[in-house]
């Protein structure tokens, strides 16, 4: 029947966020250094800061003039952007500027001040006195003091802050020294060397715009008395009077002919109109006669009427006489002289066609050129007029500049004598009777946090860096093992072993219960079947990584528990530093482990009991040279089956894992394996090699006991193993230590029965 182990699907569970505790077990563990440390840079901090020396703050108050009532508009020249906000600004940097701070320097003789003595002006005296290269040069005295007056401004102005008050015309200036009355000095000084260097600024800037104006005024007056001379030589050399009257006769003129002009050329167009036909119907009389401006003619009419006359007669006569008649003769003789004359006539009006076309032709090319004169004509008094505007405008420009800069110069002339100041110190510095710096108690209690923030850090650091397995989750996380158990560390004399008896001891309460608890683990670990067969993990082979992790006295404590509700055996398999047989008394003379597997003893023969204890041993016999050859043999194997035939419980102590390979060697043999793991001391990698090295034998590994636990209160992580002393009695006596024995016995039976 199989059965599930009751461990199996169990997962821890873990509470969200950060866990607090762990952190405050971490510092609780070194709270001493964290003190210790804490108050030694505490200490330092005291001593550096009391021999830091006092700073005092002093700060005057400059207000600036901005709506002074000048006397007379010369603002464009020095007082553009006054009434702006950035002149406030402007002059704040100025109040900050290297020239103004040299002023003050010079002043009050701050390069002898004991407070701004660079100490860098040395004698020439020593070894480098005596260098050919080195000499006393003229020039580098004063590049020494070039020097210091630089390092100097530099460290005043450091000390010197200037911030104008928000939206009025204030400035204060704040000065800060280890002489409250040095401090006030300079806040003053620097207000009163500003104002003064302000006033000459202005008077400077007076001078010179009075300089330039004068200069300007003489330069123009030139330009002008030249402008009004090439003006008037013009007038002379033109012989111009009135140029606007000149200029309106010669558009008249031009005018009037280009009038003429266009009614010559219309009277040309319609005599040409005329040619144009006359000339197209030439040698044609009768058709020229048939054009308007030929009937027109009173000639032509009349001439027309008496050929009409007879052209009739003729007709009259032609129904009377016949051709050769002398009256159709006369009258046909009559019409050929009418027509004939119409035909001469006709002539004659064309040839005069034509001479009147070409004399409007002749009279259109003369009014041409006439015309052509009074353009040019005009075109040279318009050119005389305009070069006598642009000579009479520059006169005009230079007689109204000079008209400006006179009136500059004179009012520059007048405004000098007076004089406002641009600021005024409206509050004075007083030397300061506090310190301004450094606020000692502020420092002390910053050191002090932060000291306690490092030392916090530290004690952090040293805990991060631990590489022992510390806790339960350490056992699950990195080694992916089962905690079977954990045994508290019990006081003892350094370099001694734990005392064999201690389980019974009642003094050892806490040691003893948590055995229990290992042993109710371990019972309940191997609770079931596997592969369908019955385990109960009778064969546990006890092992650790490296020697001096307790496993010894693990295995004979976990005897002595299994011991009160069921048969134990306890054999001692460390051949090559056997401690059981030693720790239970036994003789180093009598037959052991390795005197059975030779077969040189029977097996009774090699069981001791322990009556106190209430279970049997094996020690591990005499010393042999090759262990391995003894625990490879078929023969252990075949002993360990038949003691476990024998005994509810064979508990088999191992050499370490990482020390040699004896226990990969036994761990097959054995049902299951107890990996013993020293708190705290062996590094998590050497655990892990060697839980892997019993992996790769296929060793049954059933989990790890924790061993030399701190579970004292102070201690980091004691939270996770309190509750041992959980219903102890001072002093209990050993028959009430037995009732929850008895208790995990009924327990374990009644397991039994249902499988």
């Amino acid at each position: 029947m199989n059965k599930q182990n009751p461990f199996e699907g169990e997962e821890l569970v873990e509470e969200s966020g950060p866990d607090l505790r762990r952190y405050w077990q971490a510092i609780m563990s070194r709270k001493w250094m964290i003190l210790g440390l804490t108050a030694a840079i505490t200490a330092v901090a005291v001593v550096v800061v009391s021999s830091m020396p006092s700073r005092y703050e002093a700060t005057s108050t400059l207000m600036f003039e901005l709506d002074q009532a000048n006397l007379v508009s010369v603002e464009e020249l020095y007082e553009a952007g006054n009434q702006r906000r950035e002149y406030i600004l402007t002059q704040t940097e100025l109040l900050q500027s290297r020239d103004l701070a040299e002023r003050v320097i010079t002043r009050l003789d701050l390069l002898n001040h004991a407070e701004f003595d660079p100490n860098l002006h040395q004698g020439s005296s020593g070894f480098w006195s005596w260098l050919p290269f080195v000499g006393s040069d003229e020039g580098a005295g004063a590049s020494v003091d070039r020097t210091r007056m630089e390092q100097v401004t530099t460290a005043f102005l450091k000390r010197l802050t200037v911030a104008p008050k928000r939206n009025t015309h204030l400035v204060d200036i704040t000065f800060s020294a280890r002489s409250p009355q040095l401090a006030a000095d300079v806040a003053n000084t620097v207000g009163e060397e500003y104002i003064a260097s302000q006033s000459e600024a202005r008077a400077q800037f007076t001078n010179r715009a009075s300089s330039w104006l004068n200069e300007r005024l003489e330069t123009v007056r030139v330009k002008l008395e030249q402008s009004e001379a090439e003006l008037l030589a013009f007038q002379e050399q033109e012989d111009l009077v009135d140029i606007s009257g000149v200029l309106s006769l010669a558009e008249q003129d031009l005018n009037e002919a280009t009038t003429q002009l266009q009614e010559m050329r219309r009277e040309l167009r319609q005599v040409g109109s005329i040619h144009d036909q006359v000339e197209s119907l030439e040698g044609n009389e009768l058709a020229l006669a048939n054009l308007p401006e030929v009937l027109n003619n009173p000639m032509i009419q009349e001439i027309k009427r008496n050929e009409a006359q007879a052209s009739r007669n003729v007709a009259e006569l032609s129904r009377r006489y016949g051709p050769k008649h002398p009256l159709m003769i006369a009258a046909n003789n009559e019409l050929t002289m009418v027509r004939d004359q119409l035909r001469s006539e006709v002539r004659n009006l064309a040839d005069a066609i034509e001479s009147r076309y070409q004399t409007a032709q002749a009279r259109v090319r003369a009014q041409e050129q006439e015309v052509a004169r009074a353009k040019e004509n005009y075109q040279q008094v318009s050119r005389k007029a305009v070069r006598h505007g642009e000579l009479e405008q520059q006169a005009q420009i230079n007689r109204q500049l000079f008209n400006t800069f006179l009136t500059r110069v004179n009012e520059t002339r007048e405004a000098s004598g007076f004089d406002v100041a641009a600021a005024r110190l409206a509050d004075l510095a007083v030397a300061p009777s506090e310190p301004s710096a450094p606020n000692k108690r502020v420092i002390v209690s910053a050191v002090f946090g932060l000291a306690v923030l490092l030392s916090v850090g530290i004690a952090f650091l040293l805990d991060f860096l631990r590489v022992g397995v510390r806790n339960p989750e350490d056992v699950e996380v990195y080694l992916h093992q089962r905690l079977m158990g954990l045994l508290p560390d019990v006081q003892k004399v350094s370099g001694q072993r734990l005392d064999l008896r201690a389980f019974f001891d009642p003094d050892q309460y806490t040691f003893a219960e948590s055995v229990r608890t290992l042993r109710t683990g371990i019972v309940l670990s191997h609770f079931g079947a596997a592969d369908g067969k019955e385990n109960k993990g009778q064969v546990l082979a006890v092992t650790s990584s490296v020697p001096g992790e307790g496993k010894t006295t693990v295995a004979e404590n976990l005897a002595f528990a299994l011991g009160q509700v069921e048969k134990v055996l306890l054999v001692d398999a460390d051949l090559r530093k056997p401690v059981v047989g030693i720790d239970f008394g036994v003789d180093r003379e009598k037959p052991g482990l390795t005197d059975m597997i030779e077969g040189t003893a029977a097996i009774d023969d090699c069981i001791h009991p322990d009556e106190n204890g209430g279970i049997d041993i094996i020690p591990a016999g005499r010393l042999c040279d090759d262990p391995q050859k003894l625990l490879v043999s078929p023969r252990f194997d075949e002993m360990i089956q038949v003691l476990a035939r024998s005994y509810d419980r064979v508990i088999i102590d191992t050499p370490p894992v990482q020390a040699v390979s004896d226990a990969l060697i036994i761990a097959r043999s054995a049902d299951s394996v107890l990996f013993v793991v020293k708190h705290d001391d062996v590094n998590k990698r050497v655990v892990i090699k060697g839980l892997a090295r019993l992996k790769q034998t296929g060793a049954p590994v059933a989990g790890v006991v924790l061993n030399h636990v701190d579970t004292s209160k102070s201690a980091a992580y004691a939270e996770e193993y309190y509750g041992y002393d959980y219903g102890r009695v001072g002093g209990g006596s050993r028959e009430s230590r037995h009732t929850p024995v008895m208790e995990m016995a009924d327990t374990e039976v009644t397991a039994e029965e249902k499988s």
